[in-house]
């Protein structure tokens, strides 16, 4: 025993060293204790000093001085701290202990007083119990027989009381009190007096139940003065499949009422568009009646509710048959939907099943009121309102639905909401094609309107065709956007209705996409293709179409559609119309446009080239001095359509000029009709030894045909090179007609070289417009009596005269 209490006492100064260890080891204390170390028990100032001064310069030592210093500075105002706020903790803890002893000083008197009153209380009632006990059973015994006599005196009062709350229309306290007692009256029944008492009660609760029928017959009551009258019926234990029709058929008496006064409304609102054109058609009956009809109306002429908004509107609904209407199905299933263990008459599947049928019917008719409103609703491509009455709609019908199971009026407000969108969706496009209509004629009127030259006195041709061709595009490409940002209203994602998949795939792919902005680009097309049908046009307006459509197909349909497409976020493409079949459809146009302009362009040249061909005596003609004037003015047609068609498209490719062209004569005309640059020898011959005829079929054998009514390229060259085409060709026929003398073919010969000399810059193959100028000297010289070309130099002398 003695060892092993020895043993306990080696063990325990082992384990204390060992856990001080580990504790000076856990928070840093386990460092080996230093002579030099300033914050250790061990330190020695002698010795720290002795190494300071050895080991430390003259500036380190002044740094370490200045150093202890602040420190010794630092832990004076620490300890003097630490000592102020010891002192101000030892004078609250005195002064609460102060307190605390006077405190209880008055404690002590007043438990004192309390343990006097507490015994007296004690002995009163034990004096109190000692001299009643005798006759306790006596008091029991009269306070059970005065309360059977309350009970008793109740139920003789019984039957006038209900007929009093029957007065009073105070039906509830009635069939309250009858509930209470009926139980009693029925067990007792058998005894004589309380027999009298039960037919009494009866009579007077028929009297009370038909009260109730009466009240609920009213057509001024409330939904929820319905619900309490046959709840009350309920209690009094009529039949509840009888009341339930009952409850019904009034409940839809009240709600029909709210319908009728909603649709006057809606009707209101649809008709305020009607007021004013029928207004403006009774000005002249007025006039004619003698009335002055400046003066205002009364506000008695302006209908209810006309100047109320969709969204006034809306909260009326919901304030009114949307609020009834779910009272009456709340009412409804707490009445005749519970289950006996919770007071009701039992759930009936027949019951639900005429819920179902009464809520369809009226919410039908409520649609239809709401959805004469919405078309009633003006579109002001600002429709945040129209949307946002739109949800709280489809929130509140969906409601209901999660009220109502197993019914679908949820999908019944959103066909409401795609019809709306579906109408906006129109009115939009419409609106675009007016918008597209206004631009059209906006550009033709400024187009026709007088053009002010500049100071050089030429007009601004290329400014104001650039300006027209900007505005169009411009204004087609702004209208799309804006109508897109109006309808993005019906995605907003706080909308409800708005993250439906079927709404969503609705709306943004066939609707917008579909129905708004491909539609008017197929609209687009469609109305400049009209432009090629009329007669009064404008060729210049054909050219600006033109390059309408070539924009339109290179880069603002692209832009646009994909906008579209990114804002409404369609990412699946399949069944869309895609982007090739519209800008082809554009490109096309354009196409059709530009070739219907150069047409129309050379049909304008070509009758002034015909007219001067057929009204020249060329018989009769004497030796030709100059150029013709018509001449002149076809080269001036052909610069201003030059300078108009240079102000939209681009110069294109041209050919290069060959070498010998400015020095071509008529003595040798061009073998290309065998190749370009060679010398066909035809006119050297005289008539005896060639027929003329002769030589120009042989060389038609050999020239390379011209397609003249070729497409036209998007270019500039292009362009011209069709019109002059067509106008020499024209010329060439209209020469072939007529017959000529010596000097009438030697004017053909002037002509034709003057416009080779200034129609070479408008085309893109010269070649082109030499091998028609010559088929109209061809043309000349066979239909001449007396074939002879004049001199070349000659010829050039004529042209640099004129």
């Amino acid at each position: 025993m003695a060892a092993t209490q020895k043993n306990d006492h080696s063990e325990d100064p082992k384990k204390e060293r060992r856990r001080r260890t580990e504790l000076l080891q856990f928070y840093g204390g386990g460092k080996e204790d230093t002579p030099y170390d300033i914050n250790s028990k061990h330190f020695n100032h002698d010795m720290y000093i002795q190494k300071v001064i050895k080991e430390s310069s003259l500036k380190q030592l002044l740094e370490r001085e200045s150093q202890l210093v602040l420190e010794i500075q630092s832990l004076d105002s620490d300890c003097q701290t630490l000592v102020y706020d010891h002192y101000d903790k030892f004078i609250a803890a005195a002064d609460i202990v102060r307190k605390m002893k006077e405190g209880s000083v008055n404690m002590e008197a007043q438990i004192t007083k309390l343990n006097e009153n507490m015994k007296k209380i004690t002995e009163s009632s034990s004096s109190i119990t000692s001299a009643l006990q005798e006759r306790r059973g006596d008091l029991s015994r009269l306070l059970g027989v005065h309360g059977t006599l309350k009970k008793l005196e109740f139920l003789f009062h019984l039957p006038h009381k209900i007929d009093e709350c029957i007065a009073d229309k105070n039906f509830t306290e009635g069939v309250r009190s009858y509930v209470e007692t009926a139980e009693v009256l029925h067990r007792y029944r058998h005894m004589p007096s309380f027999n009298a008492i039960h037919d009494d009660c009866e009579a007077a609760i028929g009297r009370l139940n038909l009260a109730l029928k009466e009240q609920l017959a009213l057509k001024g009551g409330s939904a929820r003065h319905l619900t309490e009258c046959v709840d009350l019926l309920l209690q009094l234990g009529e039949p509840a499949e009888g009341l339930c029709d009952d409850f019904l058929s009034h409940a839809r008496t009240k709600l029909e009422d709210d319908l009728a006064n909603l649709t006057r409304l809606a009707e209101a609102a649809a008709g305020i568009e009607e007021v004013l054109p029928s207004a403006e058609g009774g000005e002249d009956g007025a006039a004619e009646g003698g009335k002055d009809v400046t003066q205002p109306q009364s506000d008695e002429t302006v209908p209810e509710g006309a100047s109320m908004d969709i969204l006034e509107f809306v909260d009326v609904c919901h304030e009114t048959f949307v609020g009834n209407l779910w009272l009456v199905i709340s009412s409804y299933k707490e009445m005749f939907l519970r289950t006996p263990e919770e007071g009701g008459s039992g759930s009936s599947g027949m019951a639900v099943e005429k819920l179902r049928v009464f809520v369809a019917g009226l919410v039908e008719q409520y649609v239809a009121v709401v959805g004469v409103r919405v078309a009633a609703e003006p579109d002001t491509a600002h429709y945040a309102q129209l949307t946002t009455a739109l949800d709280k709609f489809h929130r509140r019908l969906h409601a209901i639905t999660q009220l109502l199971p197993n019914t679908n009026f949820g999908d019944v407000a959103l066909e409401l909401v795609i019809e709306a969108a579906s109408s906006r969706c129109q009115s939009s496009l419409s609106a675009l094609k007016m918008g597209l209509a206004s631009s059209l004629g906006d550009v033709r009127h400024a187009m026709a309107a007088p053009r002010h030259p500049n100071q050089d006195g030429t007009e601004s041709t290329q400014h104001q065709l650039n300006e027209h061709l900007t505005r169009l595009v411009a204004a087609t490409a702004a209208s799309i956007k804006d109508r897109m940002m109006a309808l993005q209203a019906f995605t907003q994602p706080k909308h409800t209705f708005a993250v439906n998949a079927e709404f969503r795939h609705k709306f943004c792919r066939e609707l917008v996409r579909e129905g708004v902005v491909v539609a008017f680009f197929l609209h687009i097309t469609d109305t400049l293709l009209q432009f090629c049908h009329k007669k009064d046009k404008d060729p210049v307006l054909l050219l600006l179409l033109s390059r309408m459509c070539l924009d339109l197909h290179t880069s603002t349909v692209h832009y646009l559609l994909s906008h579209c497409d990114e804002q409404l976020q369609l990412e699946d493409k399949t069944g869309l119309t895609p982007l090739h079949t519209i800008t082809d459809g554009m490109r096309d146009a354009g196409q059709r446009l530009l070739n219907h302009y150069v047409h129309t362009q050379g049909a304008s040249v070509s009758q002034m080239l015909r007219r001067s061909v057929e009204l020249k005596d060329w018989l009769g003609c004497g030796e030709p001095r100059s150029v013709r004037r018509v001449m002149r003015t076809v080269l001036d047609e052909i610069t201003t359509m030059e300078t108009q068609v240079g102000a939209l498209y681009e110069e294109g490719n041209r050919q290069d000029r060959s070498s010998d062209s400015s020095r071509r004569t008529y003595h040798s005309l061009s073998a290309s009709r065998g190749g370009p640059g060679g010398r066909s020898t035809w006119a050297s011959y005289t008539p005896s030894q060639l027929d003329n005829s002769l030589v120009a079929n042989l060389n038609k054998l050999w020239s390379e045909r011209i397609e003249i009514f070729a497409p036209v390229e998007f270019t500039r060259v292009s362009i011209l090179t069709g019109i002059v085409k067509i106008s020499l060709k024209t010329l060439m026929e209209s020469v072939r007609l007529r017959t000529f003398s010596r000097f009438g073919l030697q004017q053909v010969q002037v002509d034709a070289h003057y416009l080779r000399t200034y129609l070479w810059k408008f085309v893109a193959d010269e070649h082109v417009l030499n091998v028609l100028l010559d088929e109209v000297v061809t043309s000349a010289s066979v239909r001449c009596c007396d074939p002879e070309l004049m001199e070349q130099k000659v010829v050039e002398f004529i042209c640099e005269q004129s």
